[in-house]
Formats: structure tokens, sequence, C-alpha cells
């Protein structure tokens, strides 16, 4: 080709506040590098996996301030600026590290006014200190300023890079937000919170979801070990190890609140010749929708990041309001199935429809399931109802306890395949309570079958 291709300087643009629909969508983005640098240190014998960290500081006293700080490998001086100045291209393996794109990097550009990284890699003597001046580079975006200039012009007009001494035995990363722009909540300590026990790869409270080790071991016979992360968030006043809010009590019913309990757990395998993961979710009375958005809805997991939310899953479900009445998660793993872009979902390939194809048949049975003791819970209310308009018939005579147990012991012999003949039942029961009692109701029933 002899024209020479040029990339535009927007597509900065794409690539920070564009790319996510959600502001607090940049701690998964440096979360994810963090995981992925832990990781590399524990290859390495670097580090202990015990010993692994993530902290995240919001901090307010001198201005807005985001400060992540992982103690990973960290970067080599000799390769910091090609590892963080190169865009859209990683050098990681896909199915092997989580953020593999080589942009999300990038993502604090859109809401701060200095985006900087100081990095340290063991055995080495100094720091390298990569700053970009983001406020800068949103008045170079402006239309129609600055014409002529492509994405390489920019960032050389407002990137800078240096090196400082540093301890030889250190070794971490850090991205440090200056003059931060709380947008989406990005620094509400309780709604990053929120955001990162949903999404980030954080161990189970074991205190509250007592399912956690019997999850972990399914997961680990099938070869899909769980990791978790030791995630710190603090600012002035707070500082708190962030969990996953799954729990064995929760609220069902957004109007009448009943609270519920999980009976137990099941847990699916989900095999194929390109993916392989686990499903489980919560079995419970089933009484609603779970009123805790942090809690409800099967959700999709990749390396233990969410991938999407909790309304993903809906169309596995006969009904999309049915997912809200668990609590689960689908952890797959598979080198077809990728997260697109925005991590919103997977790539749309053949991989990811079978995958949903799958999952439908257990959508199906959940729905199944949901149905058959909302059907069950109304049989008994009707069949209470009865009861006491016999109890109130016979004026609570002695003899009536023993009449309604023969009654009930009746009825709880049919089953769901006998529902038209319970309902006659019913029929009966309604056509003649005002004119006769319970004794020749219930013969006449008997007579009947």
């Amino acid at each position: 080709m002899s024209k020479e291709i040029i990339v535009g300087k927007h597509t900065l643009e794409s690539l920070t506040r564009g790319l996510y629909s959600d502001a607090k969508s940049l701690y998964r983005e440096y979360v994810q590098n963090s995981v992925d640098s832990i990781e590399n240190a524990v290859e390495q014998n670097i580090l202990k996996r015990r010993q692994a960290e993530i902290k995240i500081s919001l901090e307010k006293s001198d201005g807005n301030y985001i400060k992540i700080k992982d103690n990973g490998t960290g970067i080599k001086s000799s390769k910091a600026d090609e590892f963080l100045l190169d865009i859209g291209n990683s050098r990681k393996n896909p199915e092997d590290d989580i953020g593999f794109r080589g942009i999300g990097r990038l993502a604090g550009l859109g809401y701060s006014k200095n985006l900087k990284f100081v990095t340290t890699y063991f055995g080495e003597s100094q720091k390298s200190i990569i700053r970009f001046n983001a406020a800068k580079m949103r008045k170079m975006l402006l239309p129609g300023k600055y014409k002529g200039m492509d994405i390489f012009d920019v960032l050389n007009k407002v990137v800078t890079e240096e090196k400082q001494k540093e301890n030889t035995d250190k070794h971490y990363f850090k991205v440090i937000l200056e003059e931060v722009e709380n947008i989406d909540g990005i620094m509400n300590f309780d709604k990053v919170k929120d955001y990162l026990s949903q999404v980030a790869p954080v161990p189970f409270d074991n205190k509250h979801f007592t399912y956690s080790e019997k999850i972990k071991d399914k997961a680990y016979k099938m070869n899909i070990p769980i990791k978790e992360y030791n995630l710190t968030l603090r600012n002035e006043e707070r500082s708190e190890k962030i969990l996953k809010n799954y729990s064995n009590s929760f609220i069902s019913d957004i109007r009448n609140k009943k609270e519920d309990h999980i009976k137990k757990v099941k847990i699916e395998p989900i095999k194929s010749n390109v993916y392989k993961g686990i499903l489980w979710y919560s079995v419970s009375d089933y009484y609603g929708t779970i009123v805790d958005c942090k809690k409800k809805g099967l959700r999709f997991r990749k390396k233990n990041f969410q991938i999407g939310d909790r309304f993903t899953l809906n169309k596995i479900f006969k009904e999309d309001r049915f997912n809200g009445w668990f609590q689960g998660e689908v952890y797959i793993e598979g080198e077809n199935l990728i997260p697109n872009s925005r991590r919103d979902n997977f790539e749309k390939n053949k991989s990811y429809k079978t995958l949903i194809s799958h999952l439908e048949k257990y959508g199906k049975e959940m729905s199944k399931e949901i149905r058959r003791i909302s059907r069950r819970r109304n049989d008994i209310k009707k069949r209470d109802n009865i009861l006491r308009k016999i109890d109130y018939l016979n004026g609570n005579s002695n003899g009536t306890e023993k009449l309604n147990v023969k009654l009930l012991k009746f009825i709880d012999d049919f089953n769901g395949e006998e529902k038209k003949a319970l309902d006659r039942v019913f029929q009966i029961l309604i056509e003649d309570l005002s004119k006769k009692r319970s004794e020749e109701l219930i013969n006449k029933i008997l007579e009947e079958y």
C-alpha cells in the first residue's frame, strides 16, 4: 500500500472513557494487571501466594487521589517504557493472563488530570516513573483543536519518563490517579467496595456463606482452581478486606421482603471438547427475586473475574426474572471463550453459542423448580384457607383437629400429576362449606375418590 496509514488522535477517546459504560471499570482493569503480576511473582518464587496483596486507597485530603499498588513482579527498568507505552500490543497470553489486549492501563486517563505508573523489579536498584498528563491530552483532543496530530503525536506531548533510586529487594507496581473527577462514584468507598466485591477475584465470606469450601473443592477436582487474592480498600476513615457478598440468609420478594435461606447448593460440571467449568447455584424456598442486587443472579466468571453482570445470564432461563431468584456462578475456562474489550460478555463465537445452549438446559430445570415450588406453596395456602373455614364452621369443636388431620393427610397424598384431582377436592369443599359440616364433607370426598 502506497498511502501511509494514520491512527487518528481521537482513538484515545475510544480507548479511555469511550470504552467503558461505568467509570468503576478502571478498578477492574488495574486489578487484572495486578493479578497477572502476582501470578508471575509466585511462579518465579519471588513471592509466596499468601504474601500477595493488592491495596487500593481513596484519598481526598489533598484533592482526589486513587492509588492502586500490588507486590507482584513489577516491570524491569529496561522494559518499562515498552510495556507501558505500547498501545494494544500486550505480550500476555490470553489464556494464561487476565489482561491481554494492552489497552486497560489507559483506563485512568479519562477520569484524572494526571496518571502515573511507578514500578520496580526485584533485584534492580532503580524504579521507573511514567506520567501521562491526562488534562493536556483531553485539551488536545477537543474538536477543531490541534489539527493534523495523530495518536503518536499526542502521546509524545503528554508522556514523560524518569528513573529514581530504589532498594534492590523491592518489587511492586503502583497506579496513581491525581485530581480525580468523581464520576460514577469512583471516589465513593461503599460504591467501590460493592463493585469490587462482585467483579474482583476475592474470597467468599466464609462467615456468612458456608458452602464456599464445597464449591472450591469441586472446582479443584475438575482442574479449575478458584484463585482468590487479598484485596484491601481504604480511605482516611476505613480499611476493609474485600469479600464476595453471597450469604446463607437473604431477603426475597421486593414487595413482601421475606427472609429466605439456602437449603443447599447444587454444583454441576460443564464440559465439552472446547471448554470446561462448573455451575453452582443456591436452592431455597424461592419466595421471589432476591432483594440485594450484589447477591442476585447467576454470573459468569473467568479466572475468577466476573464477565458481564447479574443480567448477562438471564437468557438461559424461561423467564428473565428467574435469574434473580438465585445466587450462583458459572466458572468457565477455554481458549475460545474470550472476554470482549468491555468485558461485559464473551466474544460471540461458536464456542460461546455452544456454551449458552449448554447452560439453557440447566436454566430450564431451574425455572421448572421455581414453578413447582410456587405451585406447591399456592396449594398449601389454598388448603390452609379451607382448614380455617372448616374450623370456623365447626365452632372449634373437640373433633375438629382430628378431622382436619384426616383431610390434610388425604390432600397430601396427591402429587403434581394428580393436580386436577386435588383441584376437584378444593372445589367440592368450597361449594359445600356453607351447608355441610366437616365430617360430612370428608365422607363425601372419600366416597368420590
